[in-house]
C-alpha cells in the first residue's frame, strides 16, 4: 500500500514537471512581417498533399482538343514535382507534432547486495531501488520548437508556391510552343497546296508549250522542299506536344490538336510600375519567412543552452530490515564549458545571411525582370511592324506576282520570290507572337501578378 501510494504521488510529481515544461510564455513578436500568407486552403496543394488518401484522387480528362485552361489545371493536379512539395508539406506538418511532445520519463530498476559473499550471499540482505524520472525543460525549449516547426511549415508553403508558379509558367510556355508549331504546320500545308498548285498551272503550260520543262523541274523541286518542311512542321509539333504533356507525368499525348489563338499584343504598362511588384514573386517574397525561420532558430539555440533539470523519486527496499524508503533527487548540468555558445553565434551568423541573401534575391530578380521587359518590349514591335507593314506589303506583292504571271509580265521566279517572302513573314509573324506571349508568362512569373492587374499610367 505504501509503494502504491509512492508511485502515485510521484506519478503526480511527473505530471506537474509535464505542465511546467509546457507553460506558455510570452515572447515578443518577429519584426518580420512579411510571408504571413498560408497556402493551407490552395485546392491543388489540399489535392496533392491528400493524393494517397482515399476519396480525395482527382483528373481531368484530356480529349482530342487540350484548351489551355485543361492544360494548366492537370498539371496543378498531376504534377510530379507539386505532389512531392505537398509531400513535404506533410513531412512539416509531422515535424511540427513531434516538437509538440513532450520528453518521456524514465523508469529504472536496480538490485544490489546480492549473491556476495559472506552477509551478503544470497538474496537476504539485497536492496530494491525503483526510480522515475522526468526532465524539465527549462529554456521553454518546446515553444520555440514549435515556432521553429510552424516556420519550416510556412518555408514549405512558400516552397509549394514557388515551385507552383514555375509550373504554371512553364506549362504555359509550352502550351504557346505548342500552339506555334501547331500554327506552323497548319501553314506548312496551305504553303504545300499553293506549290502543289503552282506545279500544276506549270505543268499545264509546258504541256502547251508555254514555257520550258526547266520550269516544271524548278516547280517541283519547290513542291518537294515544301513537303519536306511540312514532314518536319509536323514532327516539330509531335515534340512539343511531348513537352506539355510531360508536365502532368504523361509519356504519350493523348490529345492530337490544341485551342485557341495566339493573340495579339495589348498596350503594356511601364517598367517602372512593375518594379513595385517585386515582393510578389515567391522567391522574393519568401525570404522574410526565411528571416522569421532564423530568428527562430536563434531563439531555440538561446532555449537550449539554458540547462534543463531532471527530477526523480521512487523507493527503495531493504530487505534484510524489512524496511521501505522514499528517493527523491534533483539533477542540473553545471554549464561551465558548454552553454551552446556555439551554436547560438552559428544561429546569428545565418540571421545576418538571410538579409544579405535576401537583397541579393531582390537584385538578381530586378535584373531579370528587366530583361524579361526588354524581350517583351522588342516582341510587342516586331508584331506591330509585322501586321502593319511586311504582312500587308508581301501579301499585295504575292497577288500581283500571281496576276502578273498568268498575263505573262512575270516569270516564274518572280512568283516563287514573292510566295517566299509572304510565307516567310508568316513564319516570322507566328513566332513574333509566340515570343511575346512567352515574354508576357515570364514577367508575370517574375512579378507574381498577371500583367492585366498592372495599372497602365495614361
Amino acid at each position: 500500500m505504501n509503494n502504491l501510494k509512492l508511485v502515485i504521488a510521484f506519478g503526480l510529481l511527473v505530471l506537474a514537471a509535464g505542465c511546467a515544461t509546457e507553460e506558455s510564455i510570452i515572447e515578443p513578436p518577429s519584426k518580420s512581417t512579411l510571408g504571413e500568407r498560408t497556402y493551407e486552403q490552395s485546392p491543388a496543394l489540399n489535392l496533392n498533399q491528400n493524393q494517397n488518401k482515399p476519396g480525395t484522387s482527382a483528373s481531368i480528362t484530356v480529349s482530342d482538343t487540350l484548351s489551355f485552361e485543361d492544360a494548366l489545371s492537370k498539371a496543378l493536379l498531376e504534377n510530379p514535382g507539386l505532389q512531392s512539395y505537398g509531400w513535404q508539406m506533410r513531412v512539416r506538418e509531422a515535424e511540427r507534432i513531434q516538437a509538440s511532445l513532450l520528453p518521456n520519463p524514465r523508469l529504472q530498476a536496480e538490485m544490489e547486495n546480492f549473491g556476495g559473499t559472506k552477509q551478503f550471499e544470497g538474496l537476504d540482505n539485497r536492496e530494491i531501488t525503483i526510480r522515475l524520472s522526468q526532465k524539465i525543460l527549462l529554456g521553454a525549449d518546446k515553444l520555440k520548437q514549435k515556432r521553429l516547426a510552424d516556420a519550416n511549415k510556412q518555408l514549405a508553403g512558400w516552397d509549394y508556391e514557388t515551385q507552383r508558379l514555375e509550373v504554371l509558367t512553364g506549362v504555359t510556355k509550352s502550351y504557346i510552343s505548342a500552339l506555334e508549331a501547331q500554327k506552323q504546320w497548319q501553314q506548312q500545308k496551305e504553303l504545300v497546296k499553293v506549290a502543289n498548285k503552282l506545279y500544276k498551272s506549270i505543268a499545264a503550260q509546258v504541256e502547251a508549250g508555254k514555257v520550258s520543262k526547266l520550269v516544271q523541274t524548278k516547280a517541283n523541286v519547290e513542291l518537294a522542299r515544301a513537303r519536306i518542311d511540312l514532314d518536319n512542321a509536323r514532327s516539330s509539333f509531335a515534340t512539343t506536344r511531348s513537352n506539355l504533356a510531360s508536365y502532368w507525368g504523361s509519356r504519350n499525348p493523348r490529345f492530337q490538336q490544341l485551342s485557341g489563338q495566339l493573340a495579339p499584343p495589348t498596350p503594356l504598362p511601364d517598367y517602372s510600375s512593375l518594379t513595385g511588384f517585386i515582393e510578389r514573386n515567391p522567391n522574393v517574397a519568401r525570404w522574410s519567412a526565411e528571416i522569421q525561420q532564423r530568428e527562430a532558430d536563434l531563439d531555440l539555440q538561446r532555449a537550449e543552452g539554458v540547462p534543463d533539470i531532471n527530477i526523480t523519486g521512487g523507493y527503495k527496499r531493504f530487505e534484510d530490515a524489512g524496511a521501505e524508503a522514499a528517493l527523491v533527487g534533483v539533477s542540473i548540468p553545471l554549464p561551465f564549458f558548454d552553454r551552446n555558445q556555439g551554436d547560438i553565434k552559428a544561429a546569428k551568423y545565418r540571421l545576418n545571411q538571410a538579409d544579405a541573401q535576401r537583397r541579393a534575391v531582390e537584385t538578381e530578380t530586378s535584373r531579370d525582370l528587366q530583361q524579361a521587359y526588354n524581350r517583351l518590349q522588342s516582341a510587342q514591335h516586331e508584331v506591330q511592324q509585322l501586321e502593319e507593314e511586311v504582312l500587308p506589303g508581301a501579301q499585295e506583292a504575292f497577288k500581283a506576282a500571281q496576276i502578273g504571271y498568268r498575263q505573262g509580265k512575270f516569270d516564274y521566279l518572280e512568283v516563287l520570290d514573292a510566295q517566299r517572302t509572304l510565307f516567310a513573314s508568316r513564319t516570322r509573324h507566328i513566332q513574333a507572337l509566340a515570343e511575346y506571349h512567352r515574354s508576357v508568362a515570364d514577367v508575370e512569373r517574375l512579378i507574381g501578378t498577371p500583367l492585366s492587374e498592372v495599372r497602365i499610367e495614361e
